[in-house]
Formats: structure tokens, sequence, C-alpha cells
């Protein structure tokens, strides 16, 4: 029997072997809803890592477990979820009058709380945040990292994936091993970590290619396709959802004047990448190339801004026989 090609090997190795680290280590402990005084977990963070890399939009991995599943609190009574580190901060009764009312409408919005997954009290926590008045940027980032714990459950850990070039390598070199033909449960294994890496890299369009070919297979299991069912539809449905909410507020904020210029220039980022992976590719690329252009942009967002702006122009050129 021949052996396993090496490129398989490090392929499906990188992605599920984890380097000698301490995993994200949380405690909790009970306190008080400040609005009704219902015990509520609240977290604390412990330790973690950076082991898992790092996406386009600033997403960053350990390499065990990740603190934004557990950087909300949230009262089981009447849902009233922020940070943390706000949760039990004491507001002036006209503002917790406001806050209780706000509750009393995600509540009879959810009768069921227990169906309510973490992404979605991202999206609760960001209601209550529009009450106690932050900022369209602020709000844009708590849905931006709500769809985060999205992706954390489609792609999962790929250990050093530092950004978007290193990601499009390794999907390059994967596309290239599928020609080459592989076994059934081979190409299964790749096609999947394919799409994990898709995901991760922000190509919507190549990710359900692979996505698709996956679900094609007549090797899956009842449980693997039911897992990769999922994984399509969080992918598919879920994850753009809090995009587009992101999306707005980032814009709205961006129609401000006289902006700080630091948050100008990380704002500005984040919205063009949001825009590319939600397939708005026009409207990102003039945004890429400010930031890319900015002498007083971080050097990472700088490098990234320009490496994502010309994949789309190469893209470009390419469909258009340019």
């Amino acid at each position: 029997m021949p052996s396993p090609r090496p490129f398989l090997l490090a392929f499906v190795a990188a992605l599920l072997l984890a380097p000698t680290a301490r995993a994200t280590e949380v405690a909790w402990r009970i306190a008080p809803s400040p609005l009704d005084g219902t015990p509520s977990k609240v977290h604390e963070l412990r330790s973690t890592n950076t082991h898992g890399g790092f996406d386009s939009d600033l997403c960053t991995y350990a390499s065990k477990g990740q603190w934004r599943t557990y950087a909300l609190a949230t009262s089981p009574s009447d849902l009233f979820t922020l940070y943390d580190e706000d949760f039990e901060q004491v507001r002036d009764e006209p503002t917790a009058l406001a806050l209780k009312e706000e509750a009393r409408k995600i509540v009879a919005e959810n009768p069921d709380s227990d169906a309510l997954e973490v992404w979605d009290r991202y999206v609760l926590a960001a209601r209550f945040y529009r009450v106690l008045g932050k900022d369209e940027a602020f709000l844009g980032q708590v849905l931006h990292e709500g769809s985060w714990t999205v992706r954390d459950e489609v792609a999962g850990v790929y250990l050093g994936l530092e950004g978007p070039q290193a990601a499009l390598d390794l999907l390059d070199a994967g596309d290239a091993e599928l020609q080459k033909g592989l076994a059934p449960a081979d190409r299964k294994k790749v096609l999947h970590n394919l799409a994990r890496v898709a995901e991760r890299y922000g190509d919507a369009a190549r990710r359900d290619r692979y996505l698709d070919a996956l679900l094609a297979l007549d090797v899956l299991t009842a449980p693997e396709r039911a897992k990769i069912e999922r994984m399509a539809h969080l992918a598919r449905d879920v994850e753009p959802r809090l995009q587009d909410l992101a999306l707005e507020h980032y814009l709205a904020w961006l129609r401000q004047p006289n902006l700080p210029r630091a948050d100008l220039i990380r704002v500005t980022y984040l919205t063009a990448d949001l825009l590319r992976r939600r397939g708005r590719i026009v409207e990102s690329t003039p945004l890429y190339s400010l930031v890319a252009t900015a002498d007083d942009a971080p050097q990472e967002l700088r490098e990234m801004a320009l490496f994502l702006a010309r994949q789309i122009v190469d893209e470009a050129e390419t469909q258009h026989g340019g």
C-alpha cells in the first residue's frame, strides 16, 4: 500500500495537533444582577494563548478554547447581558429603568431562553449597550465579535494560521492536491479542512464550493452529514446576519465628522474586510486602499489591506481576461 502523501499528512496534522501550551482558563463566580438581584454567572479570564493565529478581520484564536465564548454575563431572569466587566456596575435610576424596559422586550421576544446560542447573546448585549449610550463603533464591535463565535463553531482552530496570506497559500496548495485524485476518505478530510480555512480567509464562494463538494460525497456517515449541514447553515445564514448588523453600525460611525484618527483607521479597515467577506467587493476596495496608503496606520493593517486589495484586483483581472 502506498504511503499517504506528505501534503495530506502535514495538512491534517496542522489542523489537529496542538502545541504544548495551557488552554484558555476561565474562572467564574455568582454575582447578583444589578437590575433585579438574580444570581448570575460572571466569568474571569485567567490565561490564554495565541497559537490559533488570527484572521484578516483581527479575530484571534487560542489553541484550546476562546475567551469570547465566556466574555458575556447574562441574567437568567431577564436576559440582561453585558461584557463580564460591565455587568455588575450600578446605574442611576433612569438608566436602570430603561435597561429594565429593554429587558422586558427581549424576554417577550425570546420565550425559550435556553435556545439562545452564544452569538445570540452578543446581539442582546448590543441592544443593552445601545440603551447605555455606546457609540456605533462599539456596537459594531460587539456584533462583530458575536460573528466570531459563529466562526469558532464553523472553522474551529487552525494552529498558527497567521493572517490572510497564510490562509490563501494553504487554500491554493489544497486545490492543487485535490486535482491529483485522492481516496474518498482522504478527499473528505481535505475538503472539510479547506472549507474551514476558506471560512477563516473570508472567501464565502470558495468555502461553499468545498462544502457542496463535501456534501456530494457518498462516504459521509449520517452524523458527519449532519455536522457538515450545520456547518453550512451557520456559515451561510447565521454568521452573515451578525456581520451585516456589525456593518450597519460601522458604516454609521464612519459617516460622522471629526473622528479620532486611530479609531478611524481601525474601523475603516474592519469595514473593508467585512464588506469583502460579504461579497461587497466594489465597496471594500477603496476602504482597503485608504488604510494601505495611510502613513499613520499600523503596519499590520497596512500590509493586510494592501495584500487583500491586490487579491481583489488580481481576481477581477483574471475574470475579465486582463
